[in-house]
């Protein structure tokens, strides 16, 4: 359940760097109380509330050697079976039910001097664990593309498209090599001759590509 991040140099955070970075990042980010060396804090994100928790060296030290998030659901359809599917998808949360209640809980042990980028990143694994478990508990009709505003625009729809090659296609295109930058796969297959470089029944080299099957990139 929890992962280590290290960057070299010290093994602890500062708590005032952490709470300045929720309270830059989140609606709402209050203190909540303190337990000794554990301090936890109240979080809003769209409407979602979960708690950070934070393990200091010593009560009041300001240096953070663990971090932690806990969300808690209440009153949603869920099953065991559920909550192993979930658990499946999960970056770096756990799900479990302690009755009809469902809880997200993840850990970080801090381990390098504190980089805003890295603790960021744990940030947004978090909201992605929390994007995951509100579909899971939200009902089968719910899907992630309804759910995303810019998806329910029929232009967003039409050209976020990319169909895929068609099978036995004289000049398929290798989509993840183009996407990953190779040079000639970047190149886009010319239309009049369908890559092939050449036309007509004397297979004369297309004037469109030069004979070469690709225009432009």
């Amino acid at each position: 359940m929890f992962k280590k991040f290290s960057g070299g140099g010290s093994q602890s955070w500062p708590l005032s760097k952490i709470v300045k970075a929720l309270e830059a990042k989140y609606e709402e980010a209050a203190e909540l109380g303190e337990d000794g060396a554990l301090k936890v804090f109240g979080v809003e994100d769209n409407g979602v509330n979960f708690v950070v928790a934070v393990m200091q060296t010593g009560p009041d030290s300001g240096k953070v050697v663990e971090i932690g998030f806990l969300a808690r659901f209440i009153g949603f359809p869920v099953d065991a079976p559920r909550v192993e599917s979930l658990n499946r998808n999960l970056h770096v949360s756990v799900a479990s039910m302690e009755g009809a209640d469902l809880f997200l809980m993840a850990g970080v042990q801090i381990s390098g001097s504190f980089d805003q980028r890295e603790f960021h990143m744990i940030l947004d694994g978090w909201r992605r664990d929390l994007m995951v478990t509100l579909h899971g508990i939200s009902g089968e009709e719910q899907s992630f593309a309804s759910a995303f505003p810019a998806a329910k625009m029929e232009a967003v729809r039409e050209f976020a498209s990319n169909t895929a090659p068609e099978a036995g296609s004289a000049a398929p295109i290798d989509v993840l090599s183009q996407f990953l930058g190779d040079k000639d796969a970047m190149k886009r297959f010319c239309d009049s001759c369908g890559g092939r470089g050449k036309r007509g029944l004397i297979a004369r080299s297309c004037p469109e590509c030069d004979g070469s099957g690709f225009t432009g990139r």
